[in-house]
């Protein structure tokens, strides 16, 4: 009598663990998949944070040039030679300096794209170990999103 006892006792603990570890896997995949929310908001805010410090520094480059024309033209100096050349090297100087301040927000929006995708294979993957052996009826899905 006192084994049949034990052995029930035993049965529910081990139905309880494994209760346990199914909601604690939900409760991880749901996490996954939150974080991966999270980090596709980030990819789009990278992305458009670039843009905007991109825009300003091409404003800032105009508005530089515009000055060294008029200094230029005030001293009476033609738009050719040394001035031209200085000029020039003013646009490309601010043309690199856009184009690198595009290309960090766009490595820094691929990089939050990247943890997307991780986040997604960890919620799908910890749902797929609950399917396993059919530990729980109704399996909730990851919905892919783009």
């Amino acid at each position: 009598m006192a084994y049949a006892a034990a052995y029930g006792v035993m049965a529910i603990a081990a139905g309880f663990s494994a209760y346990s570890s199914v909601k604690q896997g939900q409760s991880q995949a749901a996490w996954n998949k939150y974080n991966a929310q999270v980090a596709k908001r980030n990819a789009k805010a990278a992305k458009a944070v670039a843009e905007a410090e991109a825009a300003r520094k091409r404003r800032e480059t105009q508005r530089l040039l515009g000055r060294q024309r008029a200094v230029y033209g005030k001293a009476g100096v033609t738009f050719e030679g040394s001035p031209l050349l200085v000029m020039e090297d003013t646009a490309a100087e601010g043309e690199l300096d856009e184009l690198l301040i595009k290309y960090r927000g766009l490595s820094q929006s691929q990089a939050y794209s990247s943890q997307v995708e991780l986040d997604r294979m960890k919620a799908n993957w910890m749902l797929s170990l609950l399917s396993i052996g059919d530990l729980h009826k109704n399996k909730p899905t990851v919905p892919r999103q783009n």
